[in-house]
């Protein structure tokens, strides 16, 4: 488990603003580990862990794409039912608050990887060590 930086990012939702993103970061040599998209009417929510956070911060500064970061949770599971389950019950059961999810599995070796944006990253480091 780890505590790690996510970048978000509101980008306009229409065709190529991905692209874009994507284009600055590999032009930066920064490669994405993990992302989650999530729209609305206009704009989509982009939400990102990549390999050289200082890279990608400058890489987006200059051009001029906002971003904000937060500090959030890197976790390995089993990759079997219940294994969110216990994760989401012993922080729920310690007052913190899970606020989203993404992730996935191993297509079946055994774990999952998941981010986890708490209201409270190093009490829920520890509940969960």
């Amino acid at each position: 488990m780890d505590k790690v930086t996510q970048f978000s990012i509101a980008l306009e939702n229409v065709p190529g603003q991905l692209g874009r993103l994507c284009r600055v970061l590999t032009q930066a040599d920064v490669n994405i580990r993990a992302i989650s998209i999530s729209d609305a009417a206009d704009l989509s929510t982009i939400r990102l862990l990549v390999s050289n956070t200082t890279a990608a911060k400058r890489a987006l500064r200059e051009a001029g794409i906002t971003f904000v970061t937060q500090e959030v949770l890197l976790i390995e599971v089993e990759d079997k039912p219940g294994a969110l389950e216990d994760v989401a019950l012993r922080l729920g059961e310690a007052g913190i608050n899970v606020q989203y999810v993404y992730g996935m599995g191993d297509g079946g070796k055994g774990f999952a990887r998941m981010v986890l944006r708490v209201s409270d990253v190093d009490r829920a480091k520890q509940v969960l060590a």
